[in-house]
């Protein structure tokens, strides 16, 4: 009595195990549906999915036709609930981590732009420098000797070559406008003005290219994995606009090439669709990080759990002390419905108790032997039964197993 009652707590143990677990599998699968899904729709597809997996695997054993569709389709259930699970851990996992992964990829792509402005605009203050210098000497060598367009003529500095140039061309239009010649020599003159004004323009373009590189300076110091992308992408746009073109123009004689700043809508901080979501979830399965591979993992621990134990019950439901238990219990029920003053009544129910009870030895002798048979070869065994499976209530003819008994066994 111990040793069945034993086992009847065992069983219901396993079932109640089983049915926790699955509930557990069943909001893990339900919370990735809705990252994809709509909330209804994702109750609806979960909760399918679990009831495919313990309903097949809890008679899987007891199956008697079509078990390969079965196991396929319980297969099935089994990997969209793990990829599902799967998807709610690893979201949630790295909902920080994620979003800190894209801002600091930004960060990096963004940082290569950053510099070639940078570069761009150290390039022109250098020269720019240099001009303010050139131009401020040639303003006191004109003030003090009138020299100016004569000591460097024919200089190999282009920029130079060119103040030259527009001094002459300048006096050259004076003459033309008053009708005399030009006399050139110490002191402040058409030159000289014309030389003050060219010093102030660049002292303009170097004060404009100094105050950019130093902000391009700032912002590239900005970028960082705490800033989000869309604030990045304005920053660098703005050094990218801001950008002193004209000045650049006139200090090199030459229109700059600038970068383009990486497009934000590339970067990803959190999904705004399911779409996004869904290839993001894929994407991490190869290559696989860590977080992922522990997402993953617990994910199949969970179903395989559920599996395991679903299976457990099945089993639990062939065990013969089980069935035993059923028989006692449905020979009991019968013999209390019978009359006990009508002969011919009692003799029937005593003869279907005792046909109940061979049936069910004989069943144990083919499930044993089946089920060597089964760790033997590893093959597949039908199982054929009568009307009724094991796990009902055997209320007309406990099942009949079809072995290779012969028909010399099953009468003896």
């Amino acid at each position: 009595m111990l040793s069945k009652r034993t086992s009847k707590i065992t069983t219901l143990m396993i079932y109640l195990g089983t049915l926790m677990v699955s509930v557990l599998s069943f909001f893990t699968t339900y919370q990735g549906l809705t990252i994809f899904l709509d909330q209804n729709l994702a109750l609806v597809g979960s909760l399918g999915l679990q009831m495919a997996m313990l309903g097949i695997a809890w008679n899987l054993l007891r199956m008697k036709q079509h078990r390969t569709v079965y196991t396929l389709v319980f297969a099935s259930a089994a990997v969209f609930s793990i990829f599902f699970s799967y998807a709610n851990f690893n979201t949630r996992l790295k909902e920080n981590t994620r979003a800190e992964g894209v801002r600091a990829e930004y960060a990096a792509d963004a940082r290569p732009v950053l510099r070639q402005y940078s570069s761009l605009a150290k390039e022109a203050l250098s020269q720019g420098q240099y001009q303010v210098q050139r131009v401020a000497d040639l303003r006191e060598m004109e003030e003090s000797t009138g020299w100016a367009t004569v000591v460097d003529e024919g200089s190999e500095d282009p920029f130079i070559q060119s103040i030259i140039d527009g001094a002459r061309r300048t006096v050259s239009s004076w003459q033309d406008n008053q009708g005399s010649s030009y006399k050139q020599g110490s002191g402040q003159g058409i030159i000289s003005n014309y030389l003050t004004s060219w010093s102030e323009q660049a002292e303009r373009n170097v004060a404009a290219v100094e105050t950019y590189a130093s902000m391009v300076d700032s912002v590239s110091m900005l970028l960082s994995s705490d800033v989000e992308v869309a604030r990045q992408y304005e920053l660098v746009n703005y050094a990218s606009v801001h950008f002193p073109i004209g000045e650049y123009t006139e200090i090199l004689a030459e229109t700059p090439e600038l970068a383009e700043p990486p497009f934000a809508a590339k970067y990803v901080e959190n999904p705004a669709n399911g779409q996004q979501a869904l290839r993001e979830v894929i994407g991490d399965l190869y290559p696989m990080d860590r977080l992922s591979l522990f997402s993953l993992l617990f994910a199949m621990v969970i179903d395989f759990i559920v599996i395991a134990m679903a299976l457990c019950g099945s089993y639990a439901m062939t065990d013969m002390d089980y069935i035993f238990a059923r028989v006692e219990r449905e020979a009991t029920r019968r013999i209390k419905k019978t009359r006990l003053d009508d002969p011919r009544e009692f003799n029937e129910s005593l003869r279907a108790n005792l046909n109940s009870l061979k049936q069910a030895s004989q069943y144990g002798k083919a499930l044993d032997e089946v089920m060597r048979e089964f760790e033997n070869v590893r093959g597949r065994v039908r199982l054929t039964r009568g009307a009724e499976s094991v796990d009902s209530d055997y209320r007309q003819d406990p099942p009949v197993v079809a072995s290779r008994m012969s028909e010399e066994e099953a009468r003896g």
